[in-house]
């Protein structure tokens, strides 16, 4: 193994020890089961760590991480046929009490989400949940920064209007 390949692991593993559990909501977030959550952020360092010691070029370690996680929530979805359950049932699915706080986290930012566009609900999230920049959701979207900046400001007025009817009905 080169000295290369050597830092890029060494890379892998510090942002794993450092962000194993935002790697980890990152996922559930997306696709709202904790065990598919853990295996596919386990696989996906896997796969990962094996890219990196066969030479593969990589940049960023992180971004090609996160894009590589992002990339497993999507085919996730096209593997697992969707078993549609309504908010109001999905609020009684019973889930145990150490995954009680993210599950009812997931159950808020879903509801408020849902009535947003796709491409803006995915935005809010990779802002506001999962901090990354403008520029860094940009590149995991293949979008140009100015289109993730508007995408995120019209996502907000939404959500501000949605508040704010909610909070005229009362």
């Amino acid at each position: 193994m080169n000295k290369e390949t050597e830092q890029l692991i060494a890379e892998l593993e510090r942002i794993v020890a450092e962000r194993q559990d935002w790697l980890f909501r990152f996922a559930y977030m997306r696709i709202g089961n904790r065990e598919d959550a853990e295996d596919m952020v386990q696989e996906v360092l896997l796969g990962v760590f094996r890219r990196l010691r066969e030479k593969t070029k990589v940049e960023s370690v992180e971004q090609y991480l996160i894009r590589s996680i992002s990339n497993a929530c999507t085919d996730y979805f096209r593997r697992k046929p969707l078993k549609i359950v309504s908010l109001d049932k999905a609020e009684h699915i019973s889930v145990n009490e150490n995954d009680r706080k993210i599950h009812e986290e997931y159950m808020r930012i879903n509801k408020l989400l849902d009535s947003l566009p796709d491409e803006q609900s995915e935005i809010v999230r990779l802002k506001c949940y999962d901090e990354l920049t403008f520029k860094q959701i940009a590149e995991l979207l293949s979008i140009p920064e100015p289109t993730a900046k508007s995408r995120y400001r019209y996502a907000i007025m939404h959500i501000q209007q949605m508040i704010k009817k909610k909070g005229d009905e009362r």
